[in-house]
């Protein structure tokens, strides 16, 4: 049923939903995912000289796969749950508020400090890095703050997800509590198929973009779908249902869940993902990327999610306070670490053999200008330039938080005084 609501009948609504639990090992995942795409450009900077171990970090930008899950993930949960529970959406230019909040002001810093130190030159186009627009032009995808096109990738999701969402929640008003489930749940999976097609359309008809189509919103549906298929289950198998106590039951060991993700990305890695660009993001290369990183990364989040939260070794170690603070300032490490260490090569604090030809996902053209180098064994060479990108990358990171993001977050909630009556 459609009703408008004035603004304080509005916020009461709002305040009668459940709380949503706290989850608290995603923090430390999300240290972990930033870990990860640190290794992956550390070991790209060495130009491909770790043997066998290249294919492990090669696959290692997975870590964003990471990060999109658990957007689908905490993103939706709360907006399936209002639905199923008969309670009415916040809206949409909050959540939108709070997304640009989070997100927007620590890019435009490090883009800033790291352009005006000299790690890149935006050029004519600069403005197109400011309002993340950079890959959509193949001049442009590859410049700037590299890792920064999935934060371009996150915005565009978050244009779709309340849309999406409110679709899904007024064709499920009025329906039985297990259709509105069972719809929620088909809702999603149509998102996860949707990102399978998009990758063959892109494949075959537009192949002509796929180069940058990789990086575009469509081609990543279904890891944003995955974790909001999980979200899905959360809610609809309530706790002290039968279906959510055997999933406890299950799920409440870790390690089983996280050896079978282990196995899955170490089989992708060794036995069947290329190393090569181009390769990885065409055919049945791209589609089988994909699902790995997906189920890869669902697998980790099942124990997170459900289970016991108070037995355990691993859950013990996924509260500890430094990985939890090293997942909190974890944006920022993701934004700064690979400028600071290609800034590090260029400037002569460490030359490194090979870093200009042979890395696994691009050449800098600065680095190529490199007249001499420390002829380092590749291991000490990934090893000092991860140390470089951790320890350089968490001092700015850790400024950004303290300095920005975190005083930043007191103004979450500046626009919802004055609410205008609204539908749902």
């Amino acid at each position: 049923m459609t009703v408008a609501v004035g603004a304080r009948d509005r916020s009461k609504a709002i305040r009668s939903a459940s709380p949503d639990p706290h989850f608290g090992g995603f923090e430390s995942l999300r240290a972990v995912a930033a870990t990860m795409v640190l290794l992956h450009h550390a070991g790209s900077l060495t130009g491909g000289r770790l043997g066998r171990l290249s294919d492990l970090v090669a696959v290692f930008d997975g870590g964003v796969a990471v990060f999109f899950v658990l957007s689908g993930f905490l993103l939706y949960r709360p907006m399936v749950r209002r639905s199923i529970e008969g309670v009415e959406q916040p809206r949409w230019r909050d959540f939108w508020w709070r997304r640009v909040l989070r997100i927007v002001p620590a890019y435009w810093l490090a883009l800033s400090v790291l352009w005006a130190v000299g790690a890149f030159d935006l050029g004519e186009q600069w403005w197109r890095y400011y309002f993340f627009l950079q890959i959509y032009r193949v001049d442009t995808i590859l410049g700037g703050i590299v890792p920064a096109w999935s934060l371009c990738t996150e915005l565009s999701f978050y244009l779709l997800l309340p849309l999406f969402a409110a679709a899904v929640a007024r064709a499920a008003a009025g329906l039985p509590a297990e259709r509105r489930r069972v719809l929620h749940l088909a809702a999603c999976a149509t998102l996860w198929a949707s990102g399978f097609a998009f990758r063959r359309l892109f494949d075959t008809v537009w192949s002509g973009r796929r180069g940058l189509a990789f990086n575009w919103l469509p081609t990543n549906l279904d890891l944003f779908a995955g974790g909001m298929l999980l979200a899905v289950l959360s809610v609809v198998w309530e706790p002290g249902s039968d279906r959510r106590d055997r999933l406890d039951r299950v799920a409440t060991p870790v390690w089983p869940w996280w050896v079978a993700a282990g196995a899955l990305f170490a089989w992708y890695a060794f036995r069947v993902g290329p190393t090569t660009f181009e390769a990885g993001y065409s055919g049945w290369y791209w589609q089988q990327r994909q699902l790995v990183l997906a189920v890869f990364t669902v697998l980790v989040l099942v124990p997170m999610v459900f289970g016991d939260q108070t037995v355990g070794l691993a859950r013990r170690a996924w509260s500890y306070r430094p990985i939890v603070w090293l997942g909190t300032v974890s944006y920022g490490l993701y934004l700064w670490h690979l400028d600071l260490m290609e800034l590090a090569v260029e400037h002569g604090w460490m030359r490194i053999e090979g870093a200009a030809t042979g890395a696994v996902w691009r050449a800098p053209s600065r680095l190529a200008e490199a007249d001499w180098y420390l002829r380092f064994d590749p291991y000490v060479t990934l090893a000092v330039l991860a140390g470089i990108g951790m320890l350089a990358g968490l001092a700015c990171a850790a400024t950004s938080w303290y300095g920005l993001e975190r005083p930043l977050q007191r103004f979450r909630g500046a626009l919802r005084s004055g609410r205008s009556p609204v539908r749902s």
